[in-house]
């Protein structure tokens, strides 16, 4: 990197400052004793700055560990085995509710008898997950943010800071997405930094060698890939048509707030010869990363400002919007229930949603990849306006279910927050918010993006029980494996004040 990192495309950069105290989220809680079926604080990949636990998440992590003590011990099991059953799973919702208000559908009965969570919650949805990683052969974590962190002098903490071996590659992603979830299709994506696979975390070559060997093994189709993209670079539209000839993308993933030689998906010059490249190729899909500014990136290249113009200009492209826009969180709530419009809870994720109303876009779909999860279980009122508005604006045919796992751990918590989750009735009227019906649900979890992908959901449903990772799952759960419960990513150590 020769570039001035203050200086970007001709604009100065003010580099957000990363906290530190920085942690591996399954090692503080194999230190402490405390893992939970969901995470209690915000985790991160890296990508965003996490926040510290609020003394809310502080209240719901000891209600969840105060009532598996019980529980676990008046059915003769350890708390950490208990936590890891569906019974745990349902406490963990029940304390949110006691904390929160009434935001997850959950039946006391639950946490005493595992089968009630079967019966109540039948595992019917067609899951696809558009948003999993895993990390390269030997990188040691998120290598490439890390190696970036330290070139731009963002925080010399994570540098050399190496997790548990295997943690994040993908034979341990196998078992968290395909046998401790409920997800039956993913997308592998990465993120392409400065067009360098020496410090990609998954270059384009390792995701198509994920997406053909889980194929292979399963006999079905499981997995898609995502090329990475970055016409931005002065060999961008080269490195594009080698991707494609090689590789055959199923879509392209890029990345326009990259803290080296930002672009807009509106840039004529930029962004428009890629489109034109990718409908050349048969690919016509872009998931672009907006919203969770990357540290050390000018910010104005993360706001989803730009989707509009390129959505009208290029009709042919559906353009996915990863993160939905959304910009941060923080651990404080603004005065009163604005709706989160004017505040920067939401800014972002409006400003397109904004510009919905004016034009159709029908081609931009929103992806919920780390934001359902991260407002989830930090402020679940912020996750039903965003919900809300989302499916208010957009439709719920339009909204597109990932998780950023398996920085998360597995996704199954996830899955379980969206069956669970209502917007509130008192939010409904106030706001215009309809129910977030189960037939909502079904479009979100799977099938619009099996829409978009041109995936046939019921040829899919029928191969898939008898494929070999269906085999291998099955004799996973006869062994008696159960969920390990570790969320892989990074949290910040420090707690919100009282």
């Amino acid at each position: 990197m020769t570039e001035d990192p203050t200086k970007l495309n001709g604009a100065t950069n003010t580099f957000q400052s990363i906290p530190k105290g920085w942690a591996k989220k399954d090692a503080v809680d194999d230190s402490e004793d405390r893992y939970t079926p969901l995470p209690t604080q915000v985790v991160s990949n890296e990508e965003f700055v996490p926040m510290p636990q609020s003394q809310d998440q502080k209240k719901v992590e000891s209600r969840i560990l105060e009532m598996a003590d019980h529980n676990a011990q008046r059915q003769g099991m350890s708390r950490r085995d208990y936590l890891r059953t569906s019974a745990g799973m349902a406490v963990a919702f029940m304390a949110m509710n006691e904390v929160f208000g009434d935001y997850f559908n959950v039946d006391q009965a639950e946490a005493a008898d595992h089968a009630a969570t079967q019966e109540l919650w039948p595992k019917t949805e067609f899951i696809f997950d558009v948003q999993l990683h895993h990390v390269k052969r030997g990188a040691p974590g998120p290598l490439g943010f890390r190696r970036l962190a330290a070139m731009m002098k963002l925080n010399e903490d994570l540098i050399g800071v190496t997790p548990q071996a295997g943690d994040l590659e993908l034979e341990n992603f196998t078992k968290e997405v395909f046998f401790d979830s409920d997800t039956v299709m993913g997308i592998i994506t990465g993120a392409d930094i400065a067009g360098n696979d020496e410090i990609n975390i998954l270059p384009t070559r390792d995701i198509m060698f994920t997406r053909d060997t889980l194929n292979e093994v399963a006999g079905s189709r499981r997995m898609l890939g995502h090329g990475l993209a970055s016409p931005n670079l002065p060999n961008g539209l080269d490195m594009i048509d080698q991707q494609a000839e090689e590789f055959k993308p199923d879509a392209w993933k890029c990345y326009t707030g990259i803290p080296v030689m930002p672009w807009n998906l509106d840039d004529e010059k930029i962004a428009y010869p890629f489109y034109e490249k990718a409908l050349q190729h048969g690919i016509n899909i872009v998931n672009v990363h907006k919203g969770l500014p990357l540290p050390g990136t000018a910010e104005q290249y993360c706001r989803p400002a730009d989707v509009r113009q390129a959505a009208l200009d290029w009709p042919d492209i559906n353009f996915v919007i990863y993160h939905s826009g959304f910009k941060n969180l923080s651990n404080e709530l603004p005065p009163g229930d604005s709706g989160m419009a004017d505040s920067d809870y939401l800014e972002w994720t409006t400003d397109i949603l904004e510009h919905r109303k004016e034009a159709e876009m029908p081609n931009v779909y929103m992806e919920l990849g780390s934001v359902f999860g991260h407002t989830a279980i930090t402020h679940p009122q912020i996750c039903s306006h965003l919900m809300g508005q989302l499916i208010r604006e957009f439709g719920a045919d339009h909204v597109i279910w990932g998780t950023d796992c398996i920085w998360w751990g597995s996704p199954q918590w996830q899955i379980e927050a969206m069956r669970r989750f209502q917007i509130p009735q008192a939010m409904q009227e106030k706001w215009g918010y309809t129910p977030i019906s189960d037939e909502d649900k079904a479009k979100i979890f799977g099938l619009n993006a099996a829409k978009l992908y041109e995936i046939d959901v019921e040829a899919s449903l029928t191969q898939f029980p008898s494929d070999t990772l269906a085999r291998l799952k099955s004799d996973y759960q006869q062994e008696g494996a159960i969920p390990s419960n570790t969320q892989y990513g990074w949290v910040d150590q420090s707690t919100v004040p009282v």
